[in-house]
This record gives C-alpha cells, sequence and structure tokens, in this order.
C-alpha cells in the first residue's frame, strides 16, 4: 500500500495544490484547516516544528521541518520553501533524533492508512517529540460514515475513527487537549457559488457537541 500511496502522489504532485485547493471546495477545507493551526500554534515560532506528510508544502508556514514519501511533492515543497529542512521519508521511521520537536502537525496522512500503521505512527510521532509538546492531526470521523453509509473502496480516505477509540490508542503517551471537526456540512452538495457563506456556522457546528459527527475530526494532543 505505501508504494500505491507513493505513486498516487507523484503522479498528482504537480496540478495537487491547484486541483485540491484553489477552487470553493479545497478553499473551504483550507480555510477550517488553517483555522484550527491558527488557534494553537505560534507562526513567529516554528523552527522545531515539523509538518509530517507536508505535500506540497500548504502548511509549512507552521513548521520549519517537512517530510513525505513522494518526490514530486518534495520538489515542489522545496521550491516554495527553499530555506527549510524538507526531505524524503517514512512516517514510520522518521530519521530525527529523540524528543527533538516542540510541536508536529500531519494532514490528510491516516486517512489512507490503516489502523496498525496509525500506531506505528503514533509511537514515532511521540518518540520524536518533546515533553509538552503538540501533535495535530486529522482523521475521517468514523460516526459521521456510519449515518452517511460512505465506504472507501480503496486505501485513498480509507482509515476512520471515533473520539473514544483514538483516546485508547494515545493515553499512555498523550493527552488529549481537544477535538474539532471539519466540514459538518456536506459541502460537495452546495452548490459553488454559495459555499463561503456556510463557513461561519459550520465552524460554529463543528465546536459543538455535534462536532464528531463532522466529515473529518482534527484533534490536538499534549505529549505526556
Amino acid at each position: 500500500m505505501k508504494e500505491e500511496i507513493n505513486q498516487y502522489y507523484d503522479k498528482i504532485a504537480e496540478n495537487y495544490d491547484s486541483s485540491r485547493f484553489s477552487n470553493s471546495y479545497g478553499k473551504y477545507i483550507n480555510n477550517q484547516e488553517n483555522r484550527i493551526l491558527k488557534k494553537y500554534l505560534n507562526q513567529e515560532n516554528v523552527k522545531l516544528n515539523l509538518d509530517l506528510a507536508c505535500g506540497t508544502g500548504r502548511f509549512l508556514n507552521y513548521a520549519d521541518y517537512g517530510i513525505d514519501i513522494s518526490s514530486e511533492m518534495i520538489k515542489i515543497s522545496k521550491s516554495k520553501f527553499p530555506s527549510k529542512n524538507i526531505i524524503i521519508g517514512d512516517a514510520e521511521q522518521l530519521p530525527y533524533k529523540n524528543e527533538y520537536f516542540e510541536n508536529i502537525i500531519s494532514f490528510h496522512l491516516f486517512m489512507h492508512l490503516d489502523i496498525t500503521t496509525m500506531e506505528k505512527i503514533l509511537s514515532e510521532v511521540s518518540r520524536v517529540t518533546k515533553k509538552e509538546g503538540l501533535f495535530i492531526f486529522d482523521i475521517p470521523s468514523l460516526k459521521r460514515r456510519k449515518i452517511s453509509g460512505y465506504q472507501s473502496e480503496s486505501w485513498h480516505g480509507g482509515n476512520q475513527i471515533e473520539v473514544e477509540k483514538l483516546k485508547s490508542i494515545t493515553y499512555k503517551d498523550w493527552n488529549m487537549e481537544c477535538y474539532c471537526g471539519i466540514a459538518f456540512f456536506p459541502i460537495h452538495r452546495i452548490p459553488k457559488k454559495i459555499r463561503k457563506f456556510f463557513i461561519l456556522i459550520d465552524n460554529i457546528l463543528c465546536e459543538s457537541f455535534l462536532k464528531e459527527y463532522s466529515s473529518h475530526l482534527t484533534f490536538v494532543l499534549r505529549k505526556k
């Protein structure tokens, strides 16, 4: 599966930013993800932050280090951020010293993996994160998928989780600072011209008691 993921992202790297985040759908998601990162990370102090699965560098304003399995994605992120420490690497075997990073972020990674692989990566992230450091990441919501009946036909977006399950596999190393939703509304069904008007109320619902029923969940964990 790892090789399939690598080949897939190598193939789409050149047009990834324009195809995924220049349209109203991508801007909607990007707005929500950045809102969370701005809340928890100081963009003036990113020297020891890592973007895990950094892709084309969409979130490298929040980290001076980036790592990704796709060489083509890395080429693009390096062209955008030539002064940053961006390398090709495997999330299951991070090439960094113990307790090296202050904070780590990772978006659109765990959605493609199985729970066993996810646990391995969580262990690696814990190893390289300093005490009290944050790990911020997203994954599709199992509760939402149960309601909608969605089932992925492949590895792409094939993983999902419930909050209690995540707590059960992270409690030894991490405290759950909080979690919130991403895309409570099924925005792909909302007319493109009016999507932007739903962002504010979507954000409110993604922080409410209904948040676990959002499309994706973003977790903020703090290292013990």
